[in-house]
């Protein structure tokens, strides 16, 4: 994953040095003008071709989608989860200490289903994004989880199988979410 970092950051800054990013597709980097308290705004954090993957959503409506409609939807519906732990708070007893959100594992299960089903560069990338380079997690109710059985590596370490302890009651905890 450091790899990759590096290789997405180097790739960005010798982009911006050779001014062939434009943030919005007219304003060259060296002339745009960040936020008042120095921060990149949130269309920025949004992948191109959409109006809804990413940080938040630049959309006028409910109905303004991206010219990548179909893999838009799914952001979309993504964004509409209505459970949900917000960056450093606590819910169902579990604490989310990422700065992001974090979501219950159905609507992250339906993201990556829809996704998949598009089945476009847009919505392949997006997935590759979201579920194997954020290396975020996801939480619902199940049997205490034991240990984990089997691990995945690349392009990070995650749990892909669980053991339970089924003679415990179910409880809120912590799932890395599927490799895409």
């Amino acid at each position: 994953m450091n790899r990759i970092a590096a290789v997405i950051i180097s790739t960005f800054i010798s982009q911006v040095w050779t001014g062939t990013i434009y943030l919005d597709n007219r304003t060259p980097f060296e002339e745009f003008e960040f936020n008042e308290d120095g921060r990149l705004p949130s269309w920025f954090l949004i992948f191109p071709g959409t109006k809804w993957c990413g940080a938040g959503n630049i959309s006028e409506n409910e109905d303004d989608l991206g010219s990548s409609a179909d893999t838009d939807k799914c952001c979309r519906t993504h964004d509409y989860c209505d459970d949900i732990i917000e960056g450093h708070e606590t819910s169902h007893n579990l604490t989310n200490d990422a700065f992001y959100t974090r979501l219950n594992c159905e609507c992250d299960d339906e993201f990556y289903k829809c996704l998949k089903d598009v089945d476009s560069k847009t919505s392949s990338q997006v997935g590759f994004i979201y579920f194997n380079l954020l290396g975020t997690k996801c939480f619902r109710e199940d049997y205490p989880i034991v240990e984990c059985k089997k691990y995945i590596y690349t392009p990070r370490k995650k749990c892909v199988e669980y053991e339970y302890d089924t003679t415990k009651n179910k409880h809120y905890q912590w799932f890395d979410v599927p490799k895409y």
